[in-house]
């Protein structure tokens, strides 16, 4: 579905965005991570998206699935770990870029979680079960 891939697309962006801006913070310090572990699991974040995305071009319900539960489980990740600190009286982080990046991931995230679900319950292009 073309909504599936804009939506991925546009939660693609997000996430790098928001990835930079956490690097920037010490965001990987937080989970004990080395920045090179933190960098190798982004790599195989975005190397999922983009099988996803290719996948989702032929219609594929298994990427509009795997599209569905990213897009919440990251969208639910970032309510609970972030939403509280941005709600907070004064800047956070590096200001209203750093608030824009975490919204923007949280909202493209349901986004793509919605169209994805209905693309999937819709059963795709190519038939696919």
């Amino acid at each position: 579905s073309n909504r599936v891939i804009v939506a991925g697309s546009v939660f693609a962006g997000f996430g790098v965005a928001h990835l930079i801006d956490g690097f920037h913070h010490g965001v990987p310090a937080e989970f004990n991570l080395s920045n090179r572990a933190a960098q190798a699991l982004g790599l195989a974040f975005f190397a999922a998206l983009t099988g996803l995305a290719a996948l989702a071009g032929r219609g594929s319900r298994r990427s509009y699935l795997g599209f569905a539960i990213i897009g919440s489980l990251l969208a639910l990740a970032d309510v609970l770990k972030h939403l509280p600190e941005v709600l907070q009286p004064g800047p956070w982080r590096s200001g209203w870029a750093s608030e824009v990046f975490s919204i923007g991931l949280i909202v493209s995230g349901l986004a793509v979680a919605v169209t994805s679900y209905l693309a999937w319950r819709n059963g795709g292009r190519d038939g696919e079960r």
